[in-house]
């Protein structure tokens, strides 16, 4: 019976301990991100802490004192370099997080409201010296978290999901400009640390964007974008993206412009996973129409699909870690020679392309001139040669011994027509054509240093 009731009491014990453990826990993984967060510029101005035997509140201000090193910071994530000028930007910015969670482990995930309450001291006092009352209705709208983004992110799987919270806003400028600005049912989720997951789902509805000025009108509008990432490292991923349209209108005294596209797909992967590392690309359009007072172009349905086979997985990783140096450092000549000798070591490895689709249904111009379309096909191989770098520094053109191309093009007799009268120069092309009932044909060749089109040599 003893035992039964030391038994007991012990459980007891854990379980009134489960709160205090998990709010160890969670403080623990809190001030590991935060000494993160300050070794890259961004200072913690102001922490408060509310809590409850079983749960905990936490208030906290960020103001970001280094914007160079907190760009460096990113960088390191992103794969296109942030420009320098956003530095500026960025400096003396304030950021909000209200987190909570429960101090039970593992019984809930962690929430976190983070919310911009000032942009930089710059930028706010600029708009302060040219527009005093939008000065007090930006300020006003950020300080009620007007922009928001909300996660709930699970410490121990890492599993998280989100939202940005809709904004629905309009403001008239004193020179009589008015904005206005539409985001809706922005939404996300995925797996991994938030910096840089592992994977990651993101939905937007709708994003309008409009300025109408005295002298010029401009209104944005994208709806139904999905996007979808997975990373298995950083050299094996897929990705991809949809767009079911998007807008750009421009309507201005001496100038107006229409931009518009539909059920836009793009797809993105690379897999260094077998004995080669191979990159892959495919994209769609359903539909583009350029319009101004001097163009009238639409374009229906283009696609391509483009892969690259055989790469050498050493110096493709080689490539990739010089290529991600440069994101994070000044672009001394000498990265920049050893970026090019890289690329020149994976070459040299040998390496294959394949065009398997690059081509257009049609296209009109001024709503009357049907042109049709065009369909290009093509695989270009690298052989591997371990000279490659010498001949290279001695004539690049021994290095047109190290490859072998085909090409298809089929032009339609109605696009093929306006380039030869657009361009008189590729009416030597004509010599070399070959048609069938809807088409002009050049089959390319270059095998072995000799370049033929549609079996004849070129010479």
């Amino acid at each position: 019976m003893k035992k039964i009731i030391i038994f007991l009491a012990l459980a007891i014990l854990l379980a009134a301990a489960l709160p205090i453990i998990g709010n160890k826990l969670v403080e623990n993984s809190l001030d590991d991100r935060l000494t993160t967060l300050s070794s890259y510029g961004l200072e913690v101005s102001k922490a408060e802490t509310e809590s409850s035997y079983l749960s905990t509140k936490k208030h906290f201000e960020f103001l970001l004192r280094d914007a160079d090193k907190f760009v460096e910071y990113l960088n390191k994530y992103s794969d296109k370099q942030i420009p320098p000028y956003v530095n500026a930007a960025f400096e003396g910015v304030l950021i909000g997080a209200d987190v909570e969670y429960s101090n039970v482990p593992l019984s809930k995930a962690v929430s976190i409201d983070i919310y911009p309450l000032s942009l930089s001291v710059n930028m706010m006092s600029s708009i302060k010296e040219d527009d005093l009352d939008f000065h007090n209705y930006l300020e006003k709208f950020l300080h009620s978290k007007g922009v928001l983004y909300h996660i709930n992110y699970n410490i121990v799987s890492e599993d998280f999901d989100g939202f940005v919270q809709d904004i629905k806003e309009s403001y008239t400028l004193k020179d009589g400009t008015k904005l206005s600005l539409n985001l809706l049912n922005a939404t996300f989720s995925g797996n991994g640390e938030l910096i840089a997951p592992n994977s990651v789902v993101s939905n937007i509805q709708t994003i309008n964007l409009a300025i109408d000025s005295a002298k010029t009108k401009v209104t944005f509008s994208l709806d139904g974008f999905s996007s979808s990432s997975n990373f298995e490292s950083k050299s094996t991923y897929l990705s991809g993206a949809n767009l079911k349209s998007f807008k750009l209108i421009v309507n201005a005294a001496n100038e107006n412009l229409l931009f518009d596209a539909t059920g836009m797909k793009v797809n993105f992967s690379s897999n260094t996973q077998g004995n080669k590392a191979e990159l892959n690309a495919k994209s769609s359009l359903k539909s583009m129409s350029i319009k101004s007072d001097t163009v009238d172009v639409v374009m229906k349905d283009f696609a391509y699909d483009i892969a690259i086979h055989g790469l050498d997985k050493d110096s493709f990783e080689e490539l990739r870690v010089k290529i991600s140096r440069l994101k994070t450092a000044s672009s001394s000549s000498d990265l920049i020679q050893e970026v090019q000798a890289s690329v020149v070591k994976l070459l040299s490895h040998g390496l294959a392309i394949d065009i398997a689709k690059f081509s257009l249904e049609n296209i009109t111009l001024n709503k009357t001139e049907n042109l049709e379309g065009f369909d290009i096909k093509s695989k270009f191989k690298i052989k591997e040669d371990k000279n490659l770098a010498d001949k290279i520094s001695l004539s690049p053109l021994l290095v047109a011994q190290n490859i072998d191309m085909t090409i298809n093009i089929k032009l339609s007799k109605p696009l093929y027509a306006k380039l030869s009268n657009g361009m008189p120069m590729t009416s030597m092309a004509n010599d070399f054509a070959k048609e069938d009932a809807n088409s002009v044909i050049f089959d390319i060749t270059f095998i072995d240093g000799e370049f033929r089109v549609n079996g004849k040599a070129l010479r």
